[in-house]
């Protein structure tokens, strides 16, 4: 599952670095101020990253040791075969 999650992070990657030249382009020669493409940039990166956040953890995933959280518990290793 991991890689799949890698290649659709990836694919949506390939899909702004395609996608922002030509926005920046059309930015600057609609005659905006320059700032304009901070926030063409700015914006995507900030929904992404709230995205990101709702995101919620698998079920049965427990809490890494060292994080906040009073009911977490410790899991073991594997023994080794």
């Amino acid at each position: 599952m991991g890689a799949t999650a890698l290649g659709w992070t990836l694919g949506f990657g390939r899909i702004g670095s395609m996608l922002a030249p030509p926005l920046l382009g059309l930015i600057i020669g609609a005659g905006l101020a320059l700032q304009w493409n901070f926030y063409a940039l700015a914006v995507p990166g900030v929904i992404g990253a709230a995205l990101t956040g709702l995101v919620p953890r698998a079920p049965g995933e427990e809490v890494p040791v060292g994080h906040a959280s009073t009911d977490a518990t410790v899991r073991s290793l594997p023994e080794p075969t």
